[in-house]
Formats: structure tokens, sequence, C-alpha cells
């Protein structure tokens, strides 16, 4: 199937343009004379377009128009729409090519009797999360469920991404801002003032000279910093790739920000394996979608360890604790009780709901803290630099007044 780009007008003499997706020029045209368009230009999406039509769909389509999307279409699927007749619905209102072409292949491929699932995938989407809940959805015939179930995963992916950004970006804006001055005395200021250090024969402190020497390096040497930044960026890319186990180990065991990337990845973890167990897939088939989510590869190799403890007939609770004993006792605890009463998708959605709230407090006690610990390091630099400045000042114009 090729996609065509197209102008024309519409029944009542509108002129309209989009895109539609058939198997030739010739069938592009039949299936807008259907649609009651009639096109002047058809022209077919060459390799190059192609490539940025799906890089549009990539981007077009973000977590949270998903979200939407998602949520949306469940609602009208309980309100009794035929499901292509809500999916075309939602062409009528689109604001970006990507999206146009996605509910194109979308609408086509479900007219040509494939399943959701099979139309989804079609249509661009890879998630294993999301293909799974559509699947079961579809097999047990909940699929309104199961897209809520969708929605409230993505929703509150979206949730805790809110959260870190709003607490990183003001210590980042912060640092950045106070590099910026750094930089800006160090490269402008400190230069001028060192010419008149030099037209007086005075030893100068330890600090004074620290600055200087940093002054002096930035300004000669710039050049070889910014090629030593490149060097370790191209580097830390080529080594991510090349030894991602052992770098998503070494960042778990950071101080503070190590417990903050465990718990988001466990939290997200119980989260889409609560929603697939719940949904009637088998925790065996259900535990390597889970772990496809998660982004840390040494998380998900442990993940995997807890699958073939489970076959070997070990309960969940305890292979889980075994290879995860960070873990807070009460998930623990709500996991075991879930096994015990065969509620055990209702309780890992509680112990994913309650890490989320664990993070969420956590955060905000880490911002409250942060905000003025970068504050204070941020006086402190500049402050060392005034004072390193200032001091040989101090004893020139004591020398002066001394022999005045």
């Amino acid at each position: 199937m090729a996609v065509f780009s197209y102008k024309g007008v519409d029944r009542k003499g509108k002129e309209v343009k989009g895109v539609v997706e058939a198997s030739s020029r010739a069938g592009a045209i039949e299936k807008l004379k259907s649609r009651g368009i009639f096109p002047y230009e058809v022209k077919e999406e060459k390799e190059k377009k192609k490539s940025f039509v799906q890089f549009s769909l990539r981007k077009g389509l973000s977590d949270k128009e998903l979200l939407i999307f998602f949520r949306t279409l469940a609602a009208m699927l309980e309100a009794g729409i035929p499901l292509t007749d809500a999916i075309t619905a939602f062409s009528r209102d689109v604001d970006s090519k990507g999206k146009e072409v996605f509910l194109t292949r979308l609408t086509g491929a479900l007219k040509e009797g494939k399943s959701f699932k099979e139309a989804l995938e079609l249509a661009g989407i890879t998630d294993p999360v999301v293909l799974s809940l559509v699947q079961a959805g579809e097999k047990g015939g909940m699929l309104p469920r199961s897209l809520k179930t969708i929605a409230q995963i993505l929703e509150r992916k979206e949730e805790i991404k809110h959260l870190l950004v709003s607490a990183l970006i003001y210590p980042t804006v912060l640092i950045l801002v106070a590099l910026g001055t750094v930089v800006f005395m160090m490269v402008t200021v400190i230069p001028k003032v060192t010419s008149i250090y030099k037209s007086v024969k005075l030893s100068l402190p330890l600090s004074t000279r620290i600055t200087l020497g940093v002054s002096n390096f930035l300004i000669e040497h710039y050049a070889l910093l910014v090629v030593s930044i490149f060097v370790v960026f191209s580097a830390y890319v080529f080594l991510s790739k090349k030894l991602k186990n052992q770098l998503d180990k070494l960042k778990l065991r950071l101080p503070v920000v190590g417990k903050f990337l465990f718990y988001i990845e466990i939290q997200r973890f119980l989260e889409i394996l609560g929603s697939l167990v719940s949904s009637g897939i088998p925790i065996v088939e259900a535990i390597p979608v889970a772990a496809g989510a998660v982004k840390n590869s040494y998380i998900a190799g442990l993940i995997f360890e807890v699958k073939e403890e489970i076959k070997k007939g070990i309960p969940f609770h305890r292979s889980f604790s075994s290879a995860f004993p960070r873990s807070y006792s009460l998930v623990i605890h709500l996991i075991k009780t879930g096994e015990e009463t065969g509620l055990f998708g209702e309780m890992l959605l509680r112990a994913s709901h309650f890490i989320q709230e664990e993070i969420k407090i956590k955060l905000n006690n880490l911002t409250s803290l942060l905000e003025p610990a970068m504050m204070l390091l941020v006086g402190l630099i500049i402050g060392f630099i005034v004072y390193s400045l200032l001091l040989p000042v101090v004893s020139i114009s004591t020398i002066t007044g001394i022999r005045g």
C-alpha cells in the first residue's frame, strides 16, 4: 500500500486536501470519489517524503495524544458507535499530516477486515503493552475496558514525566544561568583585572592564582575544552550501546537519583503487569510484555529471571522480593495477598499506585531541599570568584595607604 497526497473538491464545492492510502494512483482516485471527493491533483509520496511522514507520525502521536485517542474511543464504543465509524469521526478534525496518515491507515485496515490490534500495527503502533491489551480486549469482548486501561497507563506515565520535569527544571535553569555567569566573568571580566595585577609586583593569594589559572585556560584552550566535551559525549553514546547493561546497573547505584530511577521502573512494571493480568493474560505471557516497557536493561534482565523462577513453581512475591530486595515491604505484602486471595492483578495495581505516591512525596521533598542547596552552591562559587579578585585589590590599597 502506498500513501498519496491529494487536492480536490467535495460535493459542496469546498476545497479539500489530505492523504489517502491505496495500492495505486487509480485506486486512490476511486477511493476519494467513493467519499464524495473529486481530486484534481493526486501525488504518490516519494520514499524520502514517506520517511518524513513516518517521522511526523511518531512525533504527532505523542503519549498525551494517544491517551486522548484511546479514552475518547472507549467512550464512543460504550455509547454503541461501531469501531470504524468512531475512528472515521476522528478524521474530521486532524491538525497534522502524521495523524491523518495514522487514521487513514487505521480505517483502511479495519475496512479490509483486519482486527483492531492488526490495524494499529499497520498504522504504526509498536508498543507491545498497547497491542497486548487491545488483543485481550478483543478476545474477551471488553475492548472499551482495555482502551480505558491503556489510557490510564499513559496518563500515569505522563504524570510521572511531569513530576520529574517539574522537579528538575528549576535546578537546571539555575545551573545554566550560574555556568553562563561564571564563564562570562572568566572570559571578559577577569582578563581586564589581570592586567592591573601584572603592573603591580605583588604576591597573589592562592585563591586568586586559581581563578586566574582557570580564566587563562578557558581563553587559551577553549578549543581543546570543546573537543574534550565532544569526545566524552561521543564515548558515552558509544559505550551506552555496547555496555548498556553495566551502565544501567551503575545508574541505579547513583546517590539519590538511583533510587528514583529504580522505583520509577518498578512502578511502571507492576502497573502494566497488573493491567495485563486483570485483562486475562496469563502471568508468564504478561511478564515479558511488561518487561518490554522497562527502560533499564539491568532491571529488565532481573524481571526475566523472575519469570524463570515462576516457571519452576516459585510464587511471584518470593521471586520478586529476591530479585528486588530494595522494594518496599508493603509492596511485597500486597503482591503476596493478591496471590493468596485471587486478586493478583488488582493488588499489583495497588502496589504500583503506592509506589507512585511515594515517588511524588520524595520528589517534592527533594525539590524543597534541592532549590536552596543549588542557590547556596551558586552563591559560594560566585562569592569565591569575587573574593579572589578583591583580595589583591585590598592588599594593593593597603600598601598604597602605608606608603602615602
